[in-house]
């Protein structure tokens, strides 16, 4: 198959799957709104369980095991990373699409976050308290651990497969901490699944129209900036004594056309 029938399909495809996905995110918004419904139920089921109280043996591990998820940490840990891809390979395009799903995921979850305003679990047992101060769904912590190793898995083609089999587990995993935790329902994991997911599939899309603006913003500041730091600072930065000497400055115009006086 060409490679432009290629990408055609595969835009399709993400184009199909994000309409789907956003199909899913309304329903299950709805169903956290609007009462009863299986949504609720289904969170009701899961704060019966009592996983906590059952199997405290387990709190200390899985308090630390969900911190891979954590928006701060995995930040610190993942933009050296990706700060080494971009030195490695000479272009700003990992960390502008690092960038750019972070400010995405933020955006989008947070709008809404507040226009639900859920409460959750830990602070009462009630399944259906919307519209309040909560900030509950979708789950940001999940959102976040999709994005950050999902990006991870794109700029990184060569260990895709193994990437992306890793993100699986730990999605599944860290959101199965969370309702442990019972810092989440088990919708806001779902949730934020959809949501991180959602950003993924934009970013395809998205970087052909964000990266050749951030380009030419950072050529307009070296322009600016750039040239003048240099003229500033470049001449009184301490030469070492092993390095060539500057060349001559070049003879102006005038002197090299000037004819010799007999």
């Amino acid at each position: 198959m060409p490679l432009a029938r290629r990408r055609l399909a595969g835009r399709q495809a993400r184009e199909l799957a994000f309409a789907a996905l956003i199909l899913l995110y309304a329903l299950l918004t709805i169903g956290v709104l609007v009462y009863p419904s299986p949504v609720l139920s289904i969170d009701q089921w899961w704060l019966d369980r009592h996983l906590w109280g059952a199997h405290p043996q387990y709190h200390w591990f899985v308090y630390h095991y969900v911190m891979l998820g954590q928006r701060g940490p995995t930040t610190i840990v993942f933009l050296p990373v990706v700060a080494y891809l971009a030195w490695r390979r000479r272009t700003s395009a990992p960390v502008v699409m690092f960038v750019t799903s972070l400010l995405l995921l933020n955006v989008s979850v947070a709008v809404v976050k507040y226009f639900v305003g859920r409460v959750g679990p830990r602070d009462q047992n009630d399944v259906h308290v919307v519209f309040t101060s909560g900030t509950l769904f979708p789950s940001g912590h999940l959102s976040n651990t999709v994005v950050v190793y999902g990006v991870l898995a794109m700029l990184m083609p060569r260990f895709r497969r193994l990437i992306v089999t890793a993100v699986v587990f730990l999605c599944l995993t860290v959101g199965l901490g969370t309702i442990y935790l019972r810092t989440h329902w088990f919708s806001d994991v779902v949730g934020g699944w959809i949501a991180g997911a959602l950003v993924l599939l934009a970013l395809p899309d998205l970087m052909p129209h964000v990266q050749p603006r951030v380009d030419a913003a950072v050529a307009a500041a070296d322009a600016r900036w750039g040239q003048k730091w240099r003229h500033e600072w470049g001449h009184r930065w301490p030469r070492r004594a092993d390095a060539p000497a500057p060349p001559p400055a070049a003879e102006s115009a005038d002197q090299e056309n000037a004819t010799p006086v007999s």
